[in-house]
């Protein structure tokens, strides 16, 4: 009687601790959506900067690494009948991002201007940090 007490207690910690690993393990898939969104919305905005740079293809690259059709972790979300496109958060992230960094030029001791300060000003943001937490929703899940 008492082995199987200690059998049961052993299965129900088991399951528990199973339970708090797989929470553990979805919270860990949804910060590396929300890390490689705000990665692909940087690249956009240093893309925008100069596109025809060398540095600008390079950039293009982790781009579609990171985009729906690469590794992303987003869906883009389109009407079925017109096909127009009704979410898509890379456009939304890399958009906000691009304004947020216009704001933000950085001005340096010799009068320059660098449009790249603010891009990085706007990606360490709390703005830019919400509206990348409203994308959640358009996370692909393990179950879809």
């Amino acid at each position: 009687m008492k082995k199987r007490a200690i059998v049961v207690s052993l299965t129900i910690l088991g399951l528990l601790t199973g339970c708090v690993a797989a929470t553990g393990s979805v919270d860990q898939s949804i910060r590396e959506a929300r890390s490689t969104l705000k990665d692909y919305a940087l690249a956009s905005c240093l893309i925008a900067i100069d596109p025809q740079s060398t540095l600008a293809r390079d950039l293009a690259g982790v781009k579609r690494a990171h985009s729906f059709m690469g590794k992303g972790k987003y869906r883009i979300v389109q009407d079925q009948h017109t096909f127009e496109t009704l979410s898509d958060p890379y456009v939304e992230a890399a958009n906000f991002m691009i304004q947020q960094s216009e704001r933000l030029v950085g001005v340096m001791k010799n009068g320059q201007r660098s449009k790249s300060y603010g891009c990085f000003q706007a990606y360490h943001s709390q703005a830019f940090e919400d509206q990348i937490l409203q994308q959640d929703e358009f996370i692909f899940t393990e179950i879809e």
